[in-house]
């Protein structure tokens, strides 16, 4: 079994800290996506809620992507390091290939919408809705499993150094993405 590491001093920032303040921005985000997908309704587009619409699936696109590879080539590797295979790390991976498969999906029903002349608007507007909410199902719920399971194995376990290690990822990602 691990030991905790002792408590010492006053809390300093943690990598955790840093990826949790990203997934309040992603559930402000996912309100916006729900908020507009209910405007949607059965009547089909209305290019101002589809413009709300495609600014959350570009937002999964870039900012998500890099708060993904933030968990996927920093904190996921020190984890398994660490850890046995309880923490069913796969599955969040498998679900940030899910979100970017289904991303692709939602902005092509999302174009089949913007298509004046669509032959079933009324269709592809249940098709962009379908795939909206599946989107915002599947991120609350994964975002869910790493804020209370899978971030506090890690704010107890990893050092100081594995810390500071998982930080420098954060920065060279972020350096890249600029």
């Amino acid at each position: 079994m691990l030991e905790p590491l002792p408590a010492s001093g006053p809390r300093r920032l943690l990598p955790t800290d840093v990826l949790r303040r990203e997934h309040r921005q992603i559930e402000e985000r996912l309100a916006v996506l729900s908020a507009a997908l209910e405007a949607l309704g059965d009547r089909g587009a209305d290019p101002k809620i589809l413009d709300r619409i495609e600014e959350v699936a570009s937002y999964i696109d870039h900012e998500m992507s890099v708060h993904h590879r933030k968990e996927e080539e920093g904190l996921f590797p020190l984890l398994a390091r660490i850890l046995d295979e309880d923490l069913h790390l796969d599955g969040r991976v498998a679900d940030h290939e899910d979100l970017s498969i289904m991303n692709g999906k939602f902005k092509e029903a999302l174009e089949e919408c913007r298509d004046q002349g669509h032959e079933d608007a009324h269709f592809a507007a249940q098709m962009l809705k379908g795939y909206g909410l599946y989107i915002v199902h599947l991120v609350l719920e994964h975002l869910l499993k790493e804020d209370q399971i899978l971030f506090l194995v890690a704010d107890r376990y990893l050092t100081d150094e594995q810390q500071a290690e998982i930080f420098e990822h954060f920065r060279r990602i972020e350096a890249e993405v600029d």
